[in-house]
């Protein structure tokens, strides 16, 4: 039932060290395919939030979250997680993919509208945001240059 709502997140640390904290999910669960941070995989293979907090994704690679609704539960997937630059704050990201709806959601909220108080460029694409699953979004997350 719930497993056909679902989202893979896909981030892509362009120009720097990208670190995932405070990983957290409301509803549903987060599965892998034998080798947490690979897109896709089976949805009986859970793992939980601690697993990937505190991930480092070093710079010009990609790191995948997969979350789903829990099998035979009237219920999809909610969450969010936040990416830091070291110890520097750079924006969190949030997801709801319910059971029974006809809206999705797939947000970024940046650390600060513009320079200096936010130092990244981050875009997010590929969200489903009609009913059904959310599918694979991708979260491209960049450094700006000092002026």
């Amino acid at each position: 039932m719930a497993y056909a709502q679902w989202g893979t997140f896909v981030i892509q640390a362009l120009n720097y060290s990208v670190t995932i904290k405070n990983v957290a999910h409301s509803w549903g669960k987060f599965y892998d395919s034998k080798q947490i941070g690979v897109a896709g995989g089976n949805k009986d293979n859970e793992y939980e939030p601690s697993a990937i907090e505190g991930k480092v994704i070093e710079k010009g690679q990609a790191f995948a979250i997969n979350a789903c609704g829990r099998s035979d539960a009237s219920s999809g997937t909610e969450g969010s997680f936040e990416l830091y630059d070291g110890d520097t704050y750079v924006g969190t990201y949030t997801w709801d993919c319910p059971w029974g709806s006809k809206t999705n959601t797939s947000t970024w909220t940046p650390a600060g509208s513009q320079p200096p108080a936010n130092s990244y460029i981050t875009q997010q694409s590929g969200a489903n945001l009609d009913s059904g699953a959310l599918g694979t979004v991708t979260i491209q997350t960049a450094k700006i240059s000092a002026f």
